[in-house]
This record gives structure tokens, sequence and C-alpha cells, in this order.
């Protein structure tokens, strides 16, 4: 019983030097991780805002939780400045409870501060 505890005294022991270890390296070069997060979460890819336009078609929807949508890779995506243009389609249920296919459109801006809003929707 006592040569376990010792051992597990002395994993305990290991555990916690790399803990401590991996701190002080993490407080020794804060700048290059720092700046790789701001890189990324200030990037907006095509597929983003794809994902961006569903959510502001879906709120357009009678019947939201039917929405299909393709996947975001299929939707077609025109970037110009801080303005996106996205086109693409849905399948949900209509008032009568018909499945439908609409095409749409969807202009969003990026503003500097990350967040985005819609320009315009156009769902046909």
């Amino acid at each position: 019983m006592k040569k376990k505890l010792i051992i597990l005294g002395i994993i305990g022991m290991f555990i916690g030097g790399v803990l401590l270890y991996n701190n002080h390296i993490e407080n020794k070069y804060p700048t290059s991780k720092s700046s790789h997060k701001k890189e990324t979460s200030t990037y907006f890819s095509n597929e983003k805002a794809a994902y961006a336009a569903q959510k502001f078609v879906e709120r357009q929807l009678k019947s939201p939780s039917t929405a299909k949508f393709p996947s975001l890779n299929k939707s077609k995506v025109e970037k110009s400045n801080n303005e996106y243009k996205i086109s693409s389609y849905v399948d949900s249920q209509n008032g009568f409870g018909a499945m439908i296919r609409s095409n749409y459109t969807v202009k969003l801006r990026k503003k500097e501060n990350g967040n985005i809003s819609l320009i315009n929707i156009n769902i046909k």
C-alpha cells in the first residue's frame, strides 16, 4: 500500500511539473498565440457567409424546422469589399404542408467589429 502511494505521489508531481512548465511557456510567448487567434477570428470565409445567409432565410420561412439546405460549398458566393451576395436554394414546407423549393439571394455586409448585417433578402 505504501509503495502505491509513493508511486502515485511521484506521478502526481510529474504531471504537476508538466502543467507548470506548459503554463510558463504560454505566458512567456503570448504574442504569437494571441495574434494567431486575432487573425482567425476576423477571417470570414465563403462557407461562413453561406451559413449566415441560411440563417437569415430560415427566419423568413413559414416552417423553418422543415428547411433543407444544400451543403454550404454548393452556394454561390460573390464578394465585393466587405459585402457578400449569396445565391442558393432551400426545400421547405409551405403554408399547406407541401415541400417546395425556393431560390434565394441574400446580400450581407461584414462590419469592422466582425458582426454580419443583412442588406437585402429575396426568396422566390
